[in-house]
């Protein structure tokens, strides 16, 4: 199947764009903040200035000696000053200003001696969003005499758009400050981190596109921040990947020349054993003798074609599930090994001076529950079981143990909420333990053999069939007093 060739997406919708307007939504979010105390600032000062205005306009009655003066000039005082009525209270007496003769209606009261932040934050933001013109009696101490109590009447249209006005002010500046806030910091952040994961992208886009070219491996930076560590390890991943495709593409190259020279081996193989048969009817002793040994060899040849076209093979064998209990074919198994007598064992081994091998006496020991139940294919199991428990006796272990540890709540999928059961079976015996070589290159084909003769293939075939039905083959543990396999395999329910 065709993969679709990936491509990095435009700006509008690239990590650059949503860096830019998350540092602007930021910086105005950070703004508001600003903004709502800067509004009530200044709704408070604009009332104190109206305040002190007032002030003047009642000392210009206060001078006069009748503290009398004519209409048209107590109108144009309260017009400069803004303001429609104007009330000073001192000791003995109370100076009144206003512009008509009936005095306004007041729709709400301001006192500006009984000040706090939340309160003025309030009524600031109720302020801005009036629509209708109300008429505020503000009482306070002016700046210019604290000793004295003042009121005035102002009309709140005033107050509003003078708010306003000011509030688009600092809108634009604030949305000023944003746009150059978030380009410095877009332009650090672009250098710093964007511009260096999509450089990083494209590598690695380009190392799919190609992944055995080797131009294609990336050169680290000298960055030692969490990027230069992704390009690091990005650059040490790419070089493994060729590695790895490298030797799968031998290993292709080894099964393709292995099928072809199956069949004609086969051939050669089944007319040398047609004319052993033939020399095994010799009437001379020592030809007969010899009859033994060239049959075994050529039987070993036969199983070591075999088991190289078998794990040459690029995907594994088709299962033939059915249900069957754990614990009968661990017992077949067993059973089988025991009862051999003269059959070569699983890798085709025999006696170095070519006699027939004598029957096991080992003693294979099962501890396993009569109700595990699995759902499986019995043939490669069987197979796989087989190689665990015949190893550590082709090694020289007499006792071979297995018992087994149950786990609950293991996913059966990884984007599934099914659970099941497994059940982990280990396998014990006293042998001498795993040479060095064998732990390095365990699941190594033609590499992890620990006997001389073997090929290599049998634990590594384990572990595919094992792995074909979604378990598990693990080396536990392994010294002097024997090595310790595990094989965790799901329950069937």
């Amino acid at each position: 199947m065709e993969r679709p060739h990936l491509k990095l997406p435009p700006w509008a919708k690239s990590l650059s764009a949503r860096l830019l307007v998350l540092t602007v939504s930021f910086v105005m979010l950070a703004e508001i903040f600003v903004f709502a105390p800067s509004v009530a600032r200044f709704r408070v000062d604009w009332l104190k200035a109206h305040l002190d205005s007032g002030y003047l306009a009642a000392l210009a009655l206060e001078a006069t000696p009748d503290q009398m003066i004519p209409d048209d000039l107590e109108k144009e005082l309260l017009s400069n000053a803004g303001i429609e009525a104007v009330i000073l209270r001192l000791k003995d007496r109370k100076l009144l200003l206003q512009r008509d003769d009936m005095p306004a209606k007041v729709d709400k009261d301001v006192n500006l001696t009984d000040f706090s932040i939340p309160m003025a934050i309030m009524e600031g933001l109720a302020t801005l969003l009036q629509t209708e013109n109300r008429m505020l009696r503000v009482v306070g101490m002016p700046s210019m005499a604290p000793d004295f109590e003042i009121e005035i009447l102002v009309h709140e249209n005033t107050l509003t758009q003078a708010m306003r006005n000011f509030g688009l002010r600092v809108f634009g500046l604030s949305l000023m400050i944003s746009f150059f806030t978030a380009g410095l910091v877009y332009f650090a952040l672009n250098r710093l981190m964007v511009r260096p994961m999509r450089t990083l992208t494209r590598d690695m886009i380009r190392f799919r596109e190609n992944p055995q070219d080797k131009s294609s491996v990336i050169t680290p930076g000298m960055r030692d921040d969490e990027i230069g560590v992704a390009q690091q390890e990005l650059a040490i991943m790419q070089q493994d990947i060729q590695a790895m495709l490298n030797q799968r593409r031998r290993l292709a190259a080894l099964g393709t020349a292995a099928t072809k020279i199956s069949h004609d081996l086969r051939n050669a193989l089944a007319t040398s054993m047609l004319m052993t048969e033939q020399l095994a009817k010799s009437q001379d002793d020592e030809v007969r003798a010899v009859v033994p040994r060239l049959l075994s060899s050529m039987e070993r040849a036969v199983y070591i074609s075999e088991q190289t076209l078998s794990f040459a093979r690029e995907t594994p064998p088709p299962r033939d599930l059915a249900k069957f209990t754990l614990i009968e074919l661990l017992e077949e198994v067993r059973d089988q090994i025991l009862l051999q007598k003269t059959e070569n064992l699983m890798d085709g081994t025999v006696e170095e001076d070519g006699s027939e091998k004598p029957p096991c006496t080992a003693r294979i020991e099962i501890d396993l529950p009569d109700d595990a139940m699995l759902e499986a294919d019995y043939d490669m199991l069987f197979r796989a079981f087989s190689n665990l428990i015949r190893n550590p006796l082709e090694a020289g272990a007499d006792r071979v143990t297995v018992t087994f540890q149950m786990q609950s709540g293991v996913k059966a999928a990884v984007d599934s909420d099914e659970t099941r059961n497994l059940i982990d079976v280990l396998i014990k015996d006293n042998g001498p333990g795993l040479p060095e070589k064998a732990i390095k290159n365990l699941f190594v084909p033609f590499a992890g053999s620990g006997r001389k003769g073997g090929t290599g293939l049998g634990l590594a075939i384990a572990r595919e069939l094992i792995s074909t039905h979604n378990g598990e083959l693990r080396l536990v543990a392994t010294g002097p007093d024997g090595a310790v396999f595990g094989v965790k395999l799901p329950l069937h329910t």
